[in-house]
C-alpha cells in the first residue's frame, strides 16, 4: 500500500486531547484556587497594544482585589502574577483564542492557544475551572484538510481556523500529449488520450487526499477548484471512498494562493458543514423522541444514567443548576442534598454542569458559538439506547 509522509500536527493545531479536556474538567480545588482565564478581543486593532494590555491588567487586579486580600494564598498570587507576565505574549495576537487554567495548589498550568477569536475576556477563580468557552472554541476550530486542484497539480493543507499549514506536496502529472502525425482522426485520439490520463491523475490524486486524512485522523476535505475540474474530480473521490468526508468547495481563481486567503476561503464551506449537522441532530430530535431528551432536567437526568451518546449545548443564558458542594449530585427543589444528605449546595451555570457531566461518561459534546447556539434552542441529547 502506498504511504504519504505526513509531518507531526504543531500543538497550536492540536491543542488539547479529549482526555486532557476530560481531566481538566475534574479537577476540584476545596480551597477555591483554580483559575481560569478567557481572552479574545477581535475589535482591537493589532497596533491597541496600551488598551489592550489596560483590559488585561484589570482583569488581574480585580482578581486580586476579590481573593487575595481575604485569601492571602501564595499560590493563587503566584498564579495571578504568572498570568500578568504573559500579557506581552496576549498583545502579540489579539485576535485569537487564548485561555489560561492553573491551580497552583494542585500543581495544574495548562495554556491554551487557539486560531479563532470572539469578543471574550475573563478571569474566575473558583473550586473548578471554566469549560464551556474552551468546548466552544475548538468546535469553531474542528480540522479539515484543504486541496487547491488543477489538472495534472494539487496542493494541500491542513487548517483549523485562521490558521493552514502546508502537507506535503503531492506527484504532479503532464497531461500534455505530443502530436506529429496529420493523419485524419489522431486529433481524437490524442484528446481521448489526455481524457484518460487526465481521469487516471485524479483517480490517484483521490486516493492520495484518502490516506493522507486518514494518517491526519481528519474527517473533513473542503476542496478548491474549477467547477470543470470538480465534474472530473468529484466521481473519483466517491469511488475512494470519501463521500462522508467532503464537506464542500470554493472556488479556485488561483493555485497560488497564500495561506491566509486559503484560510479565509475555507471558513464559510466549514461553518456552513457544521450548521448542516446541527440541522441534523436536531432533526433526529423531532423524529426520534425515544432515543433523545430536550431540556435542562431531562438531560441531567440521561446524563447521569450514563445513556447520553451526543450532548448539544445551546443558548442556556441564565439558567442554573443547584449542585452539591460535597458530592456534585443536583436538584431542583429539595434544600438537602437527595444523594448524600449535605446542606452544602452552590448554584452553577446549567452549561457547565452539563459539560462536566458529558465530559466524565465520554458523551460527544457539540458547542457551536454563542450566536450560532441561539439559532438552535436551548439543549438536547441523542442517547446510545
Amino acid at each position: 500500500m502506498k504511504t504519504i509522509a505526513v509531518p507531526p500536527v504543531p500543538a497550536a493545531l492540536n491543542p488539547l486531547s479529549p482526555k486532557a479536556i476530560a481531566t481538566l474538567a475534574e479537577v476540584y480545588d476545596e480551597a477555591s484556587h483554580a483559575i481560569t482565564l478567557y481572552f479574545s478581543r477581535p475589535n482591537l486593532s493589532d497596533k491597541a497594544h496600551r488598551g489592550e494590555a489596560l483590559t488585561f491588567e484589570h482583569l488581574i487586579k480585580t482578581a486580586r482585589d476579590r481573593y487575595e486580600t481575604h485569601d492571602g494564598s501564595p499560590g493563587l498570587s503566584k498564579d495571578l502574577t504568572r498570568i500578568l507576565n504573559m500579557e506581552p505574549e496576549f498583545r502579540g495576537s489579539p485576535r485569537r483564542f487564548h485561555a489560561v487554567f492553573a491551580c497552583k495548589d494542585r500543581d495544574i498550568w495548562q495554556v491554551v492557544d487557539l486560531p479563532t477569536c470572539g469578543d471574550l475576556s475573563g478571569l474566575q477563580v473558583s473550586q473548578r475551572f471554566q469549560m464551556v468557552p474552551l468546548l466552544r472554541a475548538l468546535e469553531a476550530t474542528t480540522p479539515c484538510c484543504v486541496a487547491l486542484v488543477e489538472r495534472g497539480k494539487a496542493r494541500v493543507f491542513l487548517v483549523r481556523g485562521t490558521d493552514a499549514l502546508a502537507l506535503p506536496l503531492l506527484p504532479t502529472a503532464d497531461l500534455a500529449v505530443e502530436a506529429d502525425d496529420s493523419r485524419v482522426g489522431w486529433s481524437d485520439h490524442i484528446d481521448g488520450s489526455v481524457r484518460e490520463r487526465t481521469k487516471a491523475y485524479f483517480k490517484s490524486l483521490a486516493l492520495d487526499l484518502h490516506l493522507m486524512m486518514l494518517d491526519l485522523s481528519c474527517g473533513q476535505l473542503v476542496v478548491g477548484c474549477r467547477e470543470d475540474v470538480w465534474s472530473e474530480l468529484e466521481p473519483q473521490l466517491v469511488k475512494a471512498g470519501m463521500t462522508e468526508m467532503m464537506s464542500g468547495r470554493f472556488h479556485l481563481t488561483n493555485l497560488d494562493m497564500t495561506t491566509d486567503e486559503i484560510a479565509k476561503a475555507t471558513k464559510p464551506v466549514v461553518r456552513e458543514k457544521l450548521r448542516q449537522q446541527y440541522v441534523h441532530f436536531w432533526e433526529l430530535i423531532r423524529e426520534r423522541p425515544e432515543i433523545s431528551a430536550v431540556g435542562v432536567d431531562a438531560v441531567l437526568r440521561r446524563l447521569e444514567a450514563g445513556s447520553v451518546q451526543t450532548l448539544f449545548l445551546g443558548d442556556l443564558t441564565g439558567k442554573d443548576v443547584t449542585a452539591c458542594s460535597r458530592c456534585q449530585s443536583w436538584w431542583n427543589v429539595s434544600t438537602q442534598c437527595p444523594a448524600c444528605g449535605s446542606r452544602q449546595s452552590h448554584l452553577m451555570s446549567a452549561e457547565e454542569f452539563l459539560a462536566r457531566r458529558a465530559l466524565a461518561i465520554g458523551a460527544r459534546i457539540i458547542a457551536p458559538d454563542m450566536p450560532t447556539a441561539a439559532l438552535f434552542g436551548e439543549t438536547g441529547a441523542l442517547l446510545r439506547y
